[in-house]
């Protein structure tokens, strides 16, 4: 365009042919390397390297045969080289960042030395005075730029460098926190297997004692036995929740099906319906007339609605609302549970989804919770592609709401 409007305005002879054909293989070669990214997967970072340097090479020697027909040293657009260059220190590392700002000083060294000389054939942009032969005019220009290409070559290669130092830095951390992770999980399991059979069987124990000889106790020894229970029912609670947390992936892979959320739903809460008429809480299932499916796992989906609706009734206040409503929205499914409990205040609402985290008023209302129902939820919901939100006002009650979608 720079030619066109120099040939056509400032009376300047250049070989337009020659330009265009120049520019016209330019833009092929570059077409080319577009497309073939788009269409070809980039799968050996080595090959993909080398192709990136072989369109490097042929860019520059393209872009000095267009230089040579458009003016040399007099066109100010040869600072191109040194976009080259800064481009060669994104992508490459410190040798490589050389040896292209070698080649590009050396092709454009090269087309001014040889236009002086006389060798190549200098096609003159201005009207004033030809100085693509001036000993003087040419020694400055290829000093000036070859002092612009050394430091931009310089200072794009210790940035880049500083920055794989980071990057470094942050994979090396990166794999300290998943192995840091990993061992916690471990370890989770390890308890989860360890601890369970003897708490269950203590407990199975106990309750036995109650059973037999219950009657024939002091209230004092016989209230021990209870409470005793109770404590070895929240560690189991605890030791299955720690299994699940450890287990969520191999649920998802092993029992994926079509669910059918409708049934779900109902026999959840007919599991509650003890504790819910104990309470008096007015229970409301708000479900579509026809079943609603969702291709999921089964075991992860009961966990996450029964942890939401056990949560509902254990928090609520005696004689609220309980209300489940299942929405199907096509390309997902969304389940609101919502209870005019105790509520949460703003400050836990980033902390209810912590391990082992109960809020002052959770403890309040009952001592039986884990802290691990609501960290199983966000997770389960995570790794079926789903998420979990809450909306909360304390001593009115809460409405969390889980949606699943449809891959």
């Amino acid at each position: 365009m720079i030619s066109l409007l120099a040939v056509e305005f400032g009376g300047v002879a250049l070989p337009m042919a020659a330009i265009l054909a120049t520019v016209g293989l330019l833009l092929a070669l570059n077409t080319a390397y577009t497309l073939r990214n788009r269409r070809v997967p980039a799968v050996d970072i080595r090959a993909e390297l080398l192709v990136v340097k072989l369109q490097m090479v042929l860019d520059l020697l393209l872009l000095t045969v267009l230089l040579s027909f458009s003016g040399g040293i007099e066109n100010p657009f040869h600072t191109i080289y040194i976009i080259h260059v800064l481009l060669a220190g994104l992508l490459f590392k410190g040798s490589e960042i050389r040896r292209m700002a070698l080649l590009a000083g050396l092709l454009f060294t090269a087309e001014v030395l040889g236009e002086a000389l006389g060798l190549v054939p200098h096609h003159h942009l201005s009207s004033g005075p030809e100085m693509s032969h001036d000993w003087r005019f040419v020694s400055s220009g290829l000093a000036a730029f070859w002092l612009v290409l050394v430091g931009c070559a310089y200072l794009s290669a210790s940035i880049m460098r500083h920055n794989r130092t980071i990057k470094d830095e942050l994979v090396v951390r990166q794999g300290q926190l998943v192995a840091a992770d990993k061992a916690k999980i471990d370890f989770f399991r390890y308890v989860s297997h360890e601890v369970k059979t003897p708490v269950v069987t203590a407990q199975s124990a106990v309750e036995a004692v109650l059973a037999v000889a219950g009657a024939d106790m002091a209230e004092k020894p016989r209230d021990l036995l209870r409470r005793t229970v109770e404590r070895l029912r929240q560690a189991t609670e605890i030791v299955q929740g720690l299994s699940d947390l450890t287990r969520g992936p191999l649920h998802q892979g092993q029992d994926v099906r079509d669910v059918n959320l409708n049934r779900i739903v109902a026999a959840l809460l007919d599991g509650q319906q003890s504790l819910i008429e104990s309470r008096g809480l007015r229970a409301e299932a708000r479900l579509p007339a026809e079943d609603v499916l969702l291709r999921a796992s089964e075991t992860m989906v009961e966990k996450v609605l029964g942890n939401l609706i056990s949560n509902a009734v254990r928090y609520n206040r005696d004689g609220g609302r309980l209300i489940v409503e299942l929405r199907d929205l096509g390309d997902a499914v969304r389940v609101a549970v919502t209870d005019e409990g105790i509520g949460i205040r703003p400050e836990d609402l980033g902390r209810i989804f912590d391990e082992f985290y109960r809020t002052p008023e959770a403890k309040a209302a009952s001592s039986l919770g884990t802290g691990l129902g609501l960290p199983i939820v966000k997770r389960f919901l995570e790794q079926m592609g789903g998420e979990i939100a809450v909306e909360s006002e304390p001593g009115r009650g809460s409405t969390f709401t889980a949606t699943l979608r449809r891959t």
